[in-house]
């Protein structure tokens, strides 16, 4: 088995409950621990998870194996437009000693690349701006549907406004459509 076992999230640590600002249906933030949470704190006596952590880079013995993972602490601030934007604590700089790694991202935001390059516009919280039903945004040609222009969400929406996105794509391209 593991000597430990550890989990970073640049996020800050989930509140216990829901908050005002994440209604349904969105998916509830809240902090949740699960069995492999509970085994790990068990066998090791901590919860695995280091909060507001930011892995940086993986550290090679020379010979090509990993042997640790360089990271760093995180805060979360809001610009002048409302959106959140995380900033390294300069000092906070931290290795982990590793000899495996395992990668599960989750969705922090669109492509900040795409919107920079085609300038398309992005809303306070950082997702490409489209208008509602029609999934234009501000460059001709260019639509944007589902988390990219919602934010992080349920899959069932994802299918929804990409479905319907489609649907105005084609009446775009054709000038009519047989999309439902």
């Amino acid at each position: 088995g593991a000597l430990s076992v550890v989990i970073f999230d640049p996020r800050p640590t989930p509140p216990a409950d829901r908050a005002k600002d994440n209604p349904w249906p969105e998916w509830p933030r809240i902090f949740r621990v699960d069995y492999g949470h509970q085994e790990v704190e068990q066998k090791y006596g901590k919860d695995p998870r280091e909060f507001l952590v930011l892995s940086k880079k993986f550290l090679d013995d020379g010979n090509g194996n990993l042997k640790g993972i360089e990271t760093v602490r995180v805060e979360w601030t809001k610009d002048e437009s409302g959106r959140f934007k995380m900033t390294e604590v300069p000092g906070s700089e931290q290795v982990f000693e590793a000899d495996l790694c395992f990668l599960a991202m989750g969705f922090l935001g669109p492509e900040e690349k795409i919107s920079e390059e085609l300038k398309v516009e992005r809303d306070p919280r950082g997702n490409y701006k489209a208008d509602m039903g029609k999934f234009t945004t501000n460059v001709e040609k260019v639509f944007a549907c589902g988390d990219a222009r919602r934010g992080q969400s349920l899959v069932v929406w994802a299918i929804a406004e990409g479905r319907q996105c489609a649907r105005e794509v084609d009446i775009m391209l054709m000038g009519e459509t047989q999309l439902p």
